[in-house]
């Protein structure tokens, strides 16, 4: 069949929903699933994105089935995994930028079910992303588990090489079961913790304070250093939080210097120790591009779609934006130039089969 045929044997054609916030593209997903327009289950993900927007969301499991609890709980950073537990999401392939340095690439397996023991929304992960944010509790601990395959792929490697998982997967997934996902930041991504400071040397006050210690994954007591590494931790957060807001003195120098910058500088603590509650090792990415860079990666983009979309004659079900420059991380003077152009390679690429395009926000 050739493509021109493709394009004109496709019977139903796609929406193209653009959200500020990224969490709200879920509203969006669930409401095309409600109107059978992409499937109820085994969904794949094409996640276009500078963060991998996979931590768990700290309430109860049972909450995910009622969408407003789940709407009104969710931030940009939460939003994939309950979709997996509720049996929607299946496959969740990141597209990561070269700055980006959450996951090494390489395909995982992660169980996401919920907790006997407190009833929350946990996976059974051991990777650092998870288990400094204390989103970890160990497979016998979990029920009603669903499995995600979380496929991480640097962009720069597969558009200079054809990678066949990816296309297997995206090939398999055609039409109905396929979302393609793109957050405006993975163009040009800023770190707005960063940015509420004034040099890079307070920042790094910031996060020597809020530091992890590591545990060794393969280590076969893992369970039982988790369990006292989360206890240590939560003691630490807690002592932290009453030093700043002086309900007990503190011995520790590096504490009271954060206190100093934070004091001096109008710092909302609130926000930056939400963020440094869950810290990891690998810092948020920090890379504002150029115009050169952007029509750069305007190319490879294109490239992509057409390797991994046009070539083997596939197509979304569904196409999902989010802006994400109210939040500071896509850096507002740039995210309308990087909007046009995303819309006009869509619109061009996949000519007739895009069915209507919906600002959102």
């Amino acid at each position: 069949m050739s493509k021109q045929n493709f394009q004109k044997n496709i019977s139903e054609n796609f929406n193209v929903h653009i959200v500020e916030d990224h969490n709200d593209a879920l509203k969006y997903i669930y409401k095309e699933i409600g109107t059978k327009r992409i499937k109820f289950s085994n969904l794949t993900i094409v996640h276009f994105d500078s963060h991998p927007d996979l931590s768990l969301p700290d309430f109860n499991a049972d909450d995910i089935f009622s969408k407003e609890t789940l709407f009104e709980n969710l931030s940009i950073e939460n939003w994939i995994c309950p979709a997996v537990y509720a049996g929607h999401f299946s496959n969740l392939i990141w597209i990561k930028p070269a700055w980006s340095e959450q996951f090494e690439s390489g395909l995982y397996k992660i169980n996401v079910g919920k907790d006997i023991k407190n009833g929350m929304i946990r996976c059974d992960s051991r990777l650092e992303y998870f288990t400094s944010g204390n989103m970890y509790s160990p497979s016998s601990d979990l029920i009603n588990s669903k499995t995600l395959n979380f496929y991480v792929c640097d962009f720069e490697q597969i558009i200079y090489s054809k990678d066949e998982l990816l296309v297997d997967l995206i090939k398999t997934s055609n039409g109905k079961n396929l979302i393609l996902d793109i957050d405006l930041d993975f163009f040009s991504t800023q770190n707005p913790f960063l940015q509420m400071f004034k040099s890079v040397d307070d920042y790094s006050v910031f996060k020597n304070v809020y530091s992890n210690e590591k545990i060794d994954r393969l280590d076969s007591d893992f369970d039982i250093k988790y369990k006292m590494f989360s206890d240590k931790r939560a003691k630490k957060l807690d002592q932290i939080k009453k030093i700043f807001l002086d309900e007990c003195t503190s011995s520790n120098k590096e504490i009271d210097k954060l206190k100093e910058i934070i004091k001096r500088d109008g710092i909302d603590f609130e926000i930056l120790h939400l963020y440094g509650s869950g810290i990891d090792s690998a810092d948020l990415p920090h890379h504002l591009s150029s115009t050169e860079e952007l029509n750069e990666i305007f190319g490879k983009l294109e490239n992509f779609l057409k390797i991994y979309f046009l070539d083997i004659l596939s197509r979304p079900g569904l196409v999902t934006i989010a802006r994400s420059s109210l939040d500071d991380y896509c850096p507002s003077c740039q995210v309308n130039l990087i909007q046009n152009k995303v819309l006009e390679l869509i619109k061009a690429l996949f000519k007739n089969n895009v069915n209507k395009i919906n600002h959102e926000y």
